[in-house]
């Protein structure tokens, strides 16, 4: 009896608290401000310029 509620939880619990969290997850993210993704940009480019940079 007890191993059919362990295959129960692991087969249809687990998937629907899984999706539940990715679904919380996706809906509670915020867009990033305009100041924000322009500091973004330029924390990306001088990445790139400082992996360029050290090329020889």
């Amino acid at each position: 009896m007890f191993e059919s509620f362990e295959w129960s939880f692991v087969t249809i619990l687990a998937p629907l608290v899984l999706a539940a969290a990715i679904a919380y997850a996706l809906l509670t993210r915020r867009k990033l401000s305009r100041s924000e993704r322009d500091a973004q940009v330029r924390g990306t480019r001088e990445q790139y310029r400082d992996e360029t940079d050290d090329r020889p």
